[in-house]
């Protein structure tokens, strides 16, 4: 007898979903799809109903399209500023596309082509966010010099841009193409489970049966974003902005020992064993709240471990501290004997600006580079455990080839294109390939480096994606961080055989890091927009055609807001601690000259190694490590807020009516995102206002 064929992702059928699916009556947000989700049966019915059906649901509406785009382009340019100040980025534009969608009547096919399509164009941002800043940092940051100079000693602004922004473009795209294939694979014949795909398809029906009352509701809850993000713009401005003799109105009230640019401090300057301080950051209750408590208590945790573990017994054991600026080494416990020449002011255009003025800033520069071990062996060890899961991925895209599945029923006679045209993925790679390879060759980089990088961008872009869709589906987190340090030594080790000056290795190496980041969060990314559709009666044809055209604005908006806000960072000038950046800054400084403590770098692998696998979150919790401990006490105080108020308010109100509690929900994410937005966008006006000032 043969066996029947066993997955680790399909769910079993319940009986009235296997008889509505012999008959062919189960619908879409019928009780039978909500109680059958990632059964395998249910996708590939509705697979089968999509190709039959789909084509007579108006779900094509351009100006609903542009209206999406812009939205998340403007939340290309937040997130940037969101990533350098948190080392994080939220998908906020799609609460905005469905709160509008809601209150327009949109219907669910129309609403997730819009959600997909802003999608595109707030997501291509990733590289821009985590690994472009890395570049400013290096040429302009003094903190950051080896031996008194810069390791990027000529940045030609203009150059990087269009490289940087014409080579996402199309690799993005290509990134999308790559999904074409994917997504027969993972979404309907062996579905990835997707966590937290349900509530957004829940969005969806609601929009399907929304009330006039409902309807009236989500007006509301716009307008309370609006009010959410007015207020809290007018907060950061009273904040941040120097309107009183170089000083934002709270320094002038309130500026002194125990509070500064933001922050209440409890141990001042110059701190020996800790720095305690709270942060007054909206954008971290916001992220806060949409994490829960549980996540936003391990990262938690990692900032704990900082400052209250490695910092203090940093300073008490004496660990030695290298300056690599000048190569001198000094007890760590003695640094505040900076503290006096920092006051006076007699530090700056010294060898030893940038020094760390305390004891415990001193400590907290070496536990940085400890968190920056912990993400690298965190996420490289998340990607490890899913090797059983990476034996399957190619045996099952040979299955699909050689099957034809992936082309079969593309076109349908006298109705138009189901999927996209497999064929297209060959003319995308060809053209991604004489693009960035030209555009690099243009650039001024060597012509043979440059071919070569354009050969390795579509190999890894494939393989790479191939993984992140994988872990993407399976744990709802993309491994961006821990594939693209994979990618940067690559590069490094690669480019190192043309011969190239160090500035020009550095600046290439980290550009084409860029590139990739952004072409793998769009196939990562992409994966929730395309289940979504598989049970709304999307056309995935509608999807990939949504999807593109906003990548080439995002990607325009991304590279020049990173450059405006990266000079800003690295001249001192704007207060974002851009995490992620500064741990590509320390790997690549390490990569190319050795310029890093590699004991506390290996010690940060081992914590990486052994939180992964504890608790599963290693990356997460190196990120906590790297933070300030202000900074993070609002993120912990928003995630329990939300559980708390999901425990004992929103279940004993609406506990039985699933849709007031979606309804409910809803509006408390638009509460949260309106804090991300507001601080956003007037931190983004402030960083106008003070980078301007140095460039005029």
């Amino acid at each position: 007898m043969a066996r029947v064929k066993r997955s680790i992702y399909r769910q079993p059928l319940t009986p009235s979903g296997i008889r509505k699916i012999e008959e062919g009556t189960l619908n879409w947000f019928d009780p039978e799809m909500f109680a059958n989700f990632n059964t395998g049966a249910l996708e590939q019915y509705l697979d089968e109903k999509n190709r039959r059906e789909a084509f007579d649901i108006p779900a094509w509406d351009w100006k609903k399209i542009w209206i999406a785009i812009a939205i998340g382009t403007l939340f290309a340019l937040i997130n940037q500023y969101v990533g350098l100040k948190v080392g994080m980025v939220v998908a906020g534009s799609w609460y905005i596309i469905y709160i509008l969608g809601m209150a327009w009547r949109w219907n669910p096919p129309t609403l997730n082509v819009a959600a997909t399509a802003s999608n595109g164009a707030a997501m291509i941002c990733t590289g821009f966010v985590f690994t472009f800043p890395a570049i400013f940092i290096l040429a302009y940051d003094p903190s950051e010099y080896v031996g008194g100079s810069p390791l990027i000693t000529h940045l030609p602004m203009t150059r990087i841009l269009t490289i940087s922004i014409l080579s996402t473009m199309v690799s993005g795209i290509l990134g999308v193409m790559y999904f074409i294939v994917f997504r027969r694979i993972w979404l309907v014949e062996d579905p990835l489970p997707t966590p937290g795909f349900e509530a957004t398809v829940k969005m969806l029906d609601l929009s399907r049966v929304v009330s006039s009352e409902a309807g009236e509701q989500a007006k509301r809850s716009f307008k309370m974003t609006v009010s959410w993000i007015t207020a809290t713009a007018l907060f950061t401005f009273f904040r941040d902005f120097p309107i009183i003799k170089g000083r934002s109105i709270l320094d002038h009230l309130f500026g002194g020992p125990h509070y500064a640019a933001g922050d209440i401090i409890f141990t001042p300057e110059p701190a020996k064993y800790t720095v305690a301080s709270i942060s007054l950051i909206p954008i971290q209750f916001g992220l806060g709240w949409f994490m829960k408590a549980r996540t936003a208590f391990l990262i938690f945790l990692g900032t704990m471990f900082t400052w209250f573990f490695v910092v203090p017994l940093a300073v008490a054991s004496h660990i030695p501290y290298i300056y690599f600026n000048t190569g001198e080494v000094f007890d760590v416990a003695d640094m505040s004997m900076f503290w006096p020449l920092a006051q006076r002011g007699l530090l700056a255009g010294t060898p030893y600006e940038g020094v760390p003025t305390s004891p415990a800033l001193a400590a907290y520069q070496l536990a940085r580079i400890m968190a920056i071990g912990t993400i690298f062996g965190g996420g490289i060890t998340a990607l490890l455990k899913m090797i059983p899961v990476f034996k399957t991925v190619f045996a099952d895209l040979r299955k699909v080839e050689s099957s034809g599945e992936g082309a079969r029923a593309s076109y349908i006679p006298r109705k138009g294109w189901y999927e996209w045209p497999a064929e297209h993925i060959k003319v995308m790679l060809v053209v991604t390939l004489l693009i960035v390879f030209m555009v690099f060759w243009a650039g001024g980089f060597p012509f043979f480096a440059s071919l070569v990088f354009a050969i390795l961008l579509i190999s890894l872009t494939f393989i790479l994606g191939a993984i992140a869709v994988k872990v993407m589906g399976e744990t709802g987190t993309e491994p961006v961080s821990a594939t693209s340090f994979l990618v940067l030594i690559i590069l490094i080790l690669t480019f190192k055989l043309f011969g190239m000056s160090r500035s020009e290795l550095l600046i290439m190496s980290l550009i084409g890091t860029t590139v990739f980041g952004g072409a793998i969060s769009m196939s990562g990314d992409t994966i929730l927009n395309f289940k979504n559709g598989l049970y709304c009666g999307n056309r995935p044809h509608d999807l990939v055609r949504g999807l593109t055209p906003g990548i080439i604005p995002g990607a325009i908006v991304s590279g020049l807001s990173a450059a405006f806000l990266s000079y800003g960072l690295a001249k001192g000038e704007l207060n974002l601690p851009a995490p992620q950046a500064h741990a590509f800054v320390v790997f690549a400084k390490g990569l190319v000259v050795g310029a890093v403590d590699w004991n506390i770098f290996a010690a940060g692998i081992v914590v990486g190694v052994l939180i992964e696998l504890a608790i599963g979150m290693g990356t997460a919790f190196g990120l906590g490590m790297y933070l300030p401990l202000g900074l993070q006490v609002p993120l912990l105080v928003g995630g329990l807020w939300r559980s708390s108020w999901e425990k004992y308010v929103l279940e004993p109100r609406y506990g039985g009516d699933e849709r007031m509690k979606t309804l409910k929900l809803l509006d408390t994410y638009m509460m949260a995102t309106g804090l991300i937005v507001g601080e956003a966008i007037m931190g983004t006006l402030v960083a106008l206002y003070l980078v301007a000032g140095l460039i005029f």
